[in-house]
C-alpha cells in the first residue's frame, strides 16, 4: 500500500509577517496569520488526514489546531525549527552589514551560524525525525498523514529523499503552503527516496 504524507508549512507569525529569521523563537501565530488560515480551511484547502506528526513549537501546534482539531497527533522533537544563533529575530536589513552574516551569505547559507545550529546538523536532525515518523507511519499502517512544521525542516526532508538532486531553496515555501508526497514502501525501503512529490 502507497501513503500519502503532507508536509505542512505552519500559519504566519509577526515575525515572519517583517522577515525575521525565527527559529528558536517560540512566537504565537498573528493575527492575520490566524485570519487566512482560518480562511484556508473554510475553503477546503487541506486534506483529510488519519494522523498529524508536528513540530513542539507553538506556531506548529496552533496550525494543527485549526486544521486538525480532533485528529491524532504525535510531537516530533526533531522537527523544530533551525536555531539561527545571532541572526535569531533580526531582519536583513538589520544583518546585512555585520561581518558575521556576510560570511554566512557568502558561503550560500550552508555554514556555522554565529551561536546558533550548525546548518548540517540541522539538516540531519531534521531528517532523522523523517526517518523516525516514516518507520510510524509504515508500522501503524497510515494511509494518509500530514506533517505541520517548518519552511526550513520542509526544504531539508525534501533535499535529501527526492529522487531528483535539487537545491535546498529550491523547496522553499509559504506559510500555510506545502507538498503532497507519495510513498512507497518498497522505495523507501530500498533507496530511502519519495516516489512523487506534488506542490500543493
Amino acid at each position: 500500500m502507497e501513503h500519502k504524507v503532507y508536509l505542512l508549512r505552519h500559519a504566519e507569525t509577526e515575525g515572519n509577517l517583517s522577515g525575521k529569521y525565527i527559529g528558536i523563537t517560540d512566537e504565537p501565530l498573528s493575527d492575520h496569520g490566524i485570519q487566512k488560515l482560518r480562511t484556508l480551511v473554510q475553503t477546503g484547502r487541506y486534506p483529510e488526514v488519519q494522523h498529524v506528526f508536528v513540530s513542539p513549537m507553538l506556531r506548529c501546534s496552533q496550525t494543527m489546531g485549526m486544521i486538525y482539531p480532533e485528529i491524532p497527533n504525535t510531537i516530533v522533537p526533531e522537527f523544530a525549527e533551525c536555531n539561527f544563533g545571532f541572526f535569531e529575530n533580526k531582519t536583513y536589513e538589520e544583518l546585512k552589514d555585520t561581518a558575521e552574516y556576510q560570511s554566512w551569505v557568502d558561503g550560500g547559507g550552508k555554514g556555522v551560524i554565529p551561536d546558533g545550529e550548525d546548518v548540517l546538523s540541522f539538516k540531519a536532525r531534521c531528517c532523522s525525525g523523517f526517518e523516525r515518523v516514516m518507520n510510524k507511519i509504515l508500522e501503524w499502517n497510515i494511509a494518509t498523514s500530514a506533517l505541520i512544521i517548518h519552511g526550513g525542516t520542509i526544504m531539508a526532508v525534501l533535499e535529501e529523499y527526492s529522487r531528483e538532486k535539487l537545491d535546498f531553496f529550491y523547496w522553499k515555501v509559504k506559510n500555510c503552503e506545502g507538498y503532497e508526497l507519495m510513498m512507497d514502501p518498497c522505495l523507501w525501503a530500498e533507496r530511502k527516496k519519495i516516489k512523487e512529490i506534488i506542490k500543493l
